[in-house]
């Protein structure tokens, strides 16, 4: 998660799915290097076990990364025009959703698991009025980095910062 505006009444932060990124990237380049090894080594081991359609399974599976997790999330807070805008751009689309600034009831550190240890897996939740939850998108970070974006985010709406229990 990166700033990108931070004023008194603007917020910009930014989500970008490096390891995503990087997943699909491996995928696309590993097999044709083990094809590749495998033909001076082994060369009947690329009919025997079908490296070439693994090949095509994993650009598959890369495309379908990229175009399901691979989407960019900007998050604007805009106090001049009250409203949060939540900016997902992937490959082919971008999609803009609006909500009211004065809708945000919460905004939290919530754990989405049953065991609340130190293993536990914890999102950025912007709770609304209405009861919906909204998870900010902030990648494999850790629970003090989130509470740090929740607490930046809090302080800029004027709600008190929220602590962790021990």
């Amino acid at each position: 998660m990166v700033i990108l505006e931070k004023t008194s009444t603007q917020l910009k932060l930014r989500h970008r799915p490096y390891f995503i990124w990087k997943l699909s990237g491996c995928l696309v380049f590993s097999v044709p290097l083990l094809m590749v090894l495998g033909r001076f080594v082994f060369p009947w081991i690329i009919y025997m076990l079908g490296l070439y359609l693994l090949f095509a399974f994993n650009i598959i599976l890369s495309l379908v990364f990229l175009l399901f997790y691979g989407r960019v999330f900007t998050y604007h807070f805009d106090k001049d025009t009250n409203s949060l805008f939540i900016k997902r751009r992937g490959l082919f689309k971008t999609q803009v959703t609006l909500y009211p600034l004065s809708d945000i009831f919460q905004i939290q550190v919530k754990s989405t698991s049953w065991n609340q240890d130190k293993m536990a897996h914890y999102k950025i939740a912007i709770i609304l009025k209405s009861g919906k939850h909204l998870f900010i998108q902030s990648g494999e970070t850790s629970i003090q980095q989130k509470l740090e974006t929740v607490n930046l985010i809090r302080q800029f709406l004027g709600i008190p910062p929220q602590k962790l229990a021990d």
